[in-house]
């Protein structure tokens, strides 16, 4: 996949990300190595994912330093470089806000799964520990887990949201995508041993 493919593949799976309802406002980030090289694509800081073009996404070194595009990169770079470093598995990086994962989050459960699907493409969701967004303490706990844990493919961030990796940026996103449907799946599950009726 070309340069140019790969940022409109970002741009993509940005706006998909945040349709869904996976993230709101201007949070969220998303990145992409680039294949050969030691480079990384990630949105700059401050565009909401629902608004994200090709322009946004800037090309940073492993130390995290702008290589080429305008504007500064995700203030959560951090962690981004730092699980890339320690997976080199990893192509690709999703970080945003779904709601009922962050539910399980805040609580700082590891993520229920109820379901034979989550069991097989899941496997385990353990938590991060909480730190402030952006901060060097974050990027460690993170990167922490995903070293802990090299076979993962997400983590939920306590108090924050979930951080997903894939081969690639649709893979990525699919393990969002199927993570905030099985926490819904657990939270509904949980209503119905209740005894609490469930309505959408």
């Amino acid at each position: 996949m070309s340069y140019e493919l790969l940022k409109k593949e970002l741009q993509h799976v940005s706006h998909k990300v945040y349709q869904k309802g996976f993230t709101q406002a201007t949070g969220g980030n998303i990145s992409v190595r680039i294949p050969g090289t030691d480079y990384v694509l990630i949105k700059r800081s401050g565009v909401s994912l629902g608004e994200v073009s090709r322009e946004d996404a800037l090309v940073v070194n492993m130390d995290g330093e702008v290589i080429e595009g305008e504007g500064k990169p995700s203030k959560e770079i951090g962690f981004h470089l730092g699980v890339y470093k320690v997976r080199p598995d990893v192509n690709a990086v999703v970080h945003c806000h779904p709601n009922y994962a962050i539910g399980y989050a805040c609580l700082g459960e590891e993520l229920p799964l109820p379901t034979v699907t989550a069991r097989k493409l899941l496997g385990h969701v353990p938590v991060a520990d909480v730190a402030p967004s952006g901060s060097k303490e974050l990027a460690q706990h993170v990167t922490d887990v995903f070293t802990q844990y090299p076979d993962i493919k997400i983590t939920l961030m306590k108090d924050h949201g979930v951080c997903s990796v894939g081969p690639t940026l649709e893979a990525a996103y699919n393990v969002v995508d199927l993570a905030e449907a099985t926490a819904k799946q657990a939270f509904i599950l949980t209503q119905l041993r209740a005894g609490v009726p469930v309505t959408n």
